[in-house]
């Protein structure tokens, strides 16, 4: 059967290799590394550069909150990897 489009599935193999896959791991920490180059070492201009390079979009005032806040208490690749694992990233339209 012929269909215009393709309907948003994730199997939970999927989901399971973007969470814990090697590839994603260093995606994200090459992401990370992009982002701080961009930012001089301010870990908020980095989570919007991280939101940018990403998403395609700034980070909005909440989510630089909680984002910041979470690099700070871990890592920005800890940050990049959440955004790559994001419905809006895998599911980009």
């Amino acid at each position: 059967v012929k269909t215009p489009r393709r309907g948003v599935t994730t199997t939970p193999l999927q989901a399971l290799g973007l969470m814990n896959g090697s590839f994603v791991q260093r995606q994200a920490s090459g992401l990370a590394e992009r982002a701080q180059k961009m930012s001089g070492g301010d870990v908020d201009r980095a989570v919007d550069a991280a939101y940018r390079l990403a998403l395609g979009r700034p980070a909005k005032a909440s989510e630089l909150r909680q984002a910041g806040a979470a690099a700070r208490e871990r890592v920005l690749p800890h940050v990049c990897w959440a955004l790559l694992n994001s419905t809006e990233f895998v599911y980009v339209r």
